[in-house]
């Protein structure tokens, strides 16, 4: 294939992923997460090829995640130097992700992930900008694909990476890695090796560089097949959706729960589907055991009560199913949080936080309930913004350590406010603002602080 050609056949492909999809839209200004490997160095100088017909505004972010020395450092500094000779705005960020991982108890792995995508949404928000392009391929749904059916997932997890969700766009969704190198190949694009990628005790990489070439040995093509067939599973997954709703629809529903006799007569396809749907309306989430565990429960069999993912409770009380939580907002809490590692903007629920470092002379700062000077020596990075836990205290000063629960109450904050009102944390869970209230004294400016910080809090609805 001439060089020409892979150029011309990999920018329709891309811009035909983008129009199926409706990824982007004429003047849409475009986030480019940029690892500086092979797929995101592709991805954004594909981009920048269709800009000028789309009336794309493309920038870039890059976030240094503190895993790998030396080689992190090295990245950064290629993504830095690409970015002036392609003149496209970067915003590069930082984190300490094996510290993080520790102090909030999670795998490495996830603890980057979580880090990665909080920096690239705030610098989304920050720069005003619409769709945050990731550089996930067809190969990667493959993977993704085969690490979920070799962990036992159900048929509503096998259904791929999503060409789009929120702000999130995947424009080689539909493209594979070998289509990306040669693409790479054919521009002679540069770009960075990730040494820990050719590690294969990494399941991801095992499934790679072990698990697929021994596919392909049977079938060269085993990823476009496999692609088709996740389509086909995605389609149809429609259309169980669309009837496990219609029958929620018509069910004699109850505020916690569901009569057993409107799920014992459906096919246990459907009526796992049904339950699921009830499940996520309610916040929360169910796994294949749960779901089986759920059917012993409808066909009256087994334990009474079932435990799910994120606190909800299934219990069997005569006719009936119900569903409780010992407090009505630990999913929410858990599923709801925004990691601030750097000065920008950063959303949550219906308030915009904006954290801006003063330097030394902290400046003529208004002070209102809803901005707080810190001393930014005070606090420990990255912040979180989040919504209030069960068993949260905050210090208040003559006063000692008080729940956040009584400080609602004597505020006179209605019960629903209370769940929506977000609070500023450190990573290790002490709270030190409730935006509008009350903050921790021992953290703001004062005469002796050196370097300041404001946080300012506006309603964006």
């Amino acid at each position: 294939m001439g060089r020409k050609t892979a150029h011309s056949d990999f920018l329709r492909k891309v811009r035909d992923t983008i129009e199926k999809y409706g990824l982007l839209e004429k003047g849409d200004g475009v986030l480019v997460g940029l690892s500086g490997g092979q797929d995101s160095v592709a991805l954004c100088h594909v981009l920048l090829q269709l800009a000028p017909s789309l009336s794309l505004r493309i920038e870039a972010a890059h976030f240094n995640h503190g895993i790998r020395g030396a080689e992190g450092d090295r990245d950064q500094a290629f993504v830095e130097e690409l970015c002036r000779n392609w003149g496209i705005h970067l915003e590069t960020g930082r984190g300490d992700v094996p510290a993080l991982a520790a102090k909030r108890g999670r795998g490495i792995e996830e603890a980057a992930r979580e880090a990665r995508y909080a920096f690239l949404k705030g610098v989304l928000v920050s720069r005003g900008l619409r769709g945050l392009a990731l550089a996930h391929t067809l190969s990667d749904a493959v993977e993704t694909f085969l690490m979920r059916l070799i962990k036992g997932a159900s048929p509503y997890g096998l259904r791929g990476i999503l060409p789009k969700r929120g702000e999130v766009i995947r424009p080689l969704v539909e493209v594979t890695r070998e289509e990306v190198q040669i693409y790479c190949e054919a521009q002679g694009l540069p770009y960075v090796e990730d040494s820990s990628n050719c590690d294969v005790s990494h399941f991801r990489n095992w499934v790679r560089w072990r698990l697929l070439p021994l596919l392909k040995e049977r079938n060269p093509k085993v990823e476009e097949a496999l692609a088709r067939f996740m389509e086909i599973l995605k389609e149809e997954n429609q259309v169980l959706e669309e009837e496990a709703l219609s029958i929620l629809k018509n069910m004699p529903l109850e505020e916690d729960g569901m009569p057993k006799a409107s799920l014992g007569h459906l096919p246990p396809g459907l009526r796992r589907r049904v339950l699921l749907d009830f499940i996520h309306g309610m916040g929360g989430d169910a796994y294949w055991g749960h779901l089986k565990g759920l059917e012993r429960l409808v066909e009256g069999q087994g334990a009474k009560e079932i435990h799910l993912p994120g606190g909800l409770k299934a219990i069997r009380e005569g006719e009936h199913i119900r569903f409780t939580r010992s407090n009505a907002d630990v999913r929410r809490c858990e599923a709801e949080e925004v990691l601030v590692f750097c000065p920008g903007l950063y959303a949550i629920g219906d308030y915009l936080f904006s954290f801006v470092e003063l330097g030394a002379s902290g400046g003529v700062v208004a002070r209102t309930p809803w901005s707080l000077l810190l001393d930014q020596d005070k606090v420990e990075f990255p912040l979180i913004i989040r919504y209030k836990r069960p068993g949260d205290k905050m210090f208040i000063q003559k006063v000692g350590h008080r729940k956040l629960q009584d400080i609602f109450v004597d505020a006179k904050v209605p019960g629903r406010e209370r769940q929506r009102r977000p609070v500023l944390a450190e990573c290790k869970g002490r709270v030190i603002w409730i935006p509008g209230l009350r903050w921790d004294a021992r953290i703001v400016a004062n005469g002796g602080t050196r370097r300041f910080l404001l946080v300012t809090v506006k309603g964006v609805i």
